[in-house]
């Protein structure tokens, strides 16, 4: 299973979620002078539509990803770009 694919299943797991879109931008960024060379998924954009998003500010809601990729951060995630919904935004925006 690749890493994005194990930080995907974390994260529906963990946080309940109906929709995870995990984009791996890690390419865009070779060569950065503090990305670590030769892992991958150490630029992603993140989409999570979460219930446990329901009555949480967006501060929040952001935290309780970031604690979910805590492993990954402390590993080889060196830069995230987050976007959270909760389901009923995620309805509207769909329809």
């Amino acid at each position: 299973m690749s890493v994005i694919d194990q930080l995907k299943t974390k994260l529906t797991q963990e946080l309940d979620a109906l929709h995870v879109e995990i984009i791996d931008d890690s390419w865009q960024h070779a060569g950065h002078h503090q990305a670590p060379t030769g892992l991958e998924a150490t630029h992603l954009s993140i989409t999570v539509v979460s219930p446990r998003f329901e009555g949480v500010g967006l501060m929040d809601q952001h935290r309780l990803v970031h604690e979910v990729l805590k492993e990954a951060r402390e590993t080889h995630l060196h830069a995230l770009q987050l976007k959270t919904i909760t389901p009923s935004n995620w309805q509207q925006a769909v329809q």
